[in-house]
């Protein structure tokens, strides 16, 4: 039997039917770039109203190690810097680029050739090889690299290894255990080669002895490519581990578990096991941006749910894209639902003059979601048994509605991966990740204080 993690766990019913092959999204005229699209502070802006920038130039640095810089994907001038509205309708503070017609067209030519130029190209580490690993780090906090799988934390404070923390086993997590999502799919099918020259560049970077690229086990084009991508490159130090498909097989935690049996304990990091994770997107970029130069302007995304099967697609996306940009029909006489992300930990969208950010994976857009009424609890013990993390979600819930915040924070709340497999397993309809979510908010500034 294949490996995946002990506790818990669903098996939501899998919707992966957008195409495999990656369209490029039409740049936008006007981007809209958030100075703040990952955990940390919020990037300060370097350029004013009224300036001119080039793609790919940073238009924001991050201000602490705990920060990423902002680059633009378009070229343009700089129209203001000011409050636009997030995809779920609050406040954040931007910066606005807009193009002329000529910088258009000529940045879309020059995408379009990057683009094919990637696609084309064989595996080759040799830049993995002559590379200093500060140089890596260098590249990537340059570049605006985040963790593009949603966690948005930036990766060179990632990948700058503690001395106390001797990191041994790398792992790439290519499991995407969203039901809908195939953006890390399409990414590995497509692009495979990137993936194993980034691997390379993670691994000179942390010093660790080998490479896991995880992958679910329905992903068998992805693992086809990947495991062709590794016997190109020769390096033995990377390797293929297939594992059960199981949400949330991509948990952090639940990952290292099955890919190596051992186990993280309540509020230590991975690197304290001798262990990093990084999504495969997160492992592109920093391909890109060390071999190719390009920062961390575009990302794959998914597009899918309950639209016309010739609309659920893979697109290259810009970085500041109007989510409205994207094509899809909405059905008149449906009641629709629209999620940035996936179902299970995506939030609802309900601003699509919102701009695309860097931990955006895709929208899902469903019909007919309205929750149903709530029930009492019947005692059944579901959530606890679909808890990846062997929690207590009625409890958790309970104390979050209740406003108890310390008795949710001795109850390991911070724990909570906000996963919704509680959520999806129970048969009353509890909202009780809504109330575990604020919870586990509250309980953070606790133990702050």
């Amino acid at each position: 039997m294949k490996k995946t993690f002990s506790k818990g766990g669903i098996h939501p019913v899998a919707e992966k039917t957008a195409s495999a092959a990656i369209r490029l999204l039409p740049l936008p005229q006007k981007a809209m770039l958030p100075l703040r699209q990952h955990i940390g502070a919020p990037a300060r802006a370097t350029v004013k109203r009224g300036d001119h920038v080039v793609r790919g130039q940073m238009v924001a640095e991050g201000v602490s190690a705990i920060s990423a810089s902002v680059h633009t994907p378009v070229s343009g001038a700089v129209t203001s810097i000011e409050n636009i509205m997030t995809p779920w309708g609050t406040p954040i503070e931007a910066i606005i680029v807009t193009s002329s017609e000529k910088e258009h067209e000529a940045d879309s030519e020059i995408r379009r050739l990057e683009w094919e130029q990637t696609l084309g190209a064989k595996t080759d580490l040799s830049t993995a090889k002559n590379i200093a690993s500060e140089e890596i780090l260098f590249h990537a906090a340059k570049a605006g690299i985040v963790g593009l799988g949603g966690a948005t934390f930036p990766a060179h404070a990632k990948l700058c290894v503690r001395p106390e923390n001797k990191i041994n086993t790398l792992i790439i997590n290519g499991c995407e255990c969203e039901p809908y999502l195939m953006c890390d799919d399409a990414l590995m099918r497509n692009c495979a080669p990137r993936i194993i020259e980034g691997t390379a560049l993670m691994i000179k970077a942390t010093s660790a002895s080998r490479a896991i690229i995880a992958i679910e086990d329905n992903k068998t084009d992805a693992i086809a490519a990947i495991s062709a991508a590794i016997a190109e490159a020769g390096n033995a130090s990377i390797s293929l581990e297939v594992l059960q498909t199981k949400y949330p097989q991509g948990g952090e935690k639940q990952l290292i578990e099955a890919c190596t049996g051992r186990r993280v304990g309540s509020g230590a990091l991975p690197a304290s096991i001798g262990v990093i994770v990084h999504n495969v997107a997160t492992t592109f970029a920093l391909r890109q941006a060390v071999t190719a130069g390009q920062p961390l302007i575009e990302r794959v995304v998914t597009i899918s749910g309950d639209i016309p099967v010739g609309e659920r697609h893979n697109y290259l996306a810009a970085i500041g894209t109007p989510l409205s940009n994207v094509p899809f029909t909405i059905p008149a006489d449906k009641d629709i639902h629209i999620i940035a992300g996936g179902p299970m930990m995506g939030r609802s969208a309900v601003n699509l003059d919102a701009p695309l950010t860097k931990g955006c994976c895709g929208l899902t857009i469903l019909s007919g979601t309205r929750r149903r009424p709530t029930q009492p609890c019947v005692r059944c013990g579901e959530c606890v048994e679909a808890c990846p993390m062997g929690l207590e979600p009625y409890l958790l819930s309970a104390y979050g509605s209740r406003q108890l915040w310390r008795e949710a924070a001795a109850a390991s709340v911070t724990d909570c991966l906000e996963c919704g497999a509680c959520s999806y397993s129970c048969p009353s309809s509890r909202p009780l990740l809504d109330f575990i979510r604020i919870a586990k908010q509250r309980a953070r500034t606790i133990k702050q204080d």
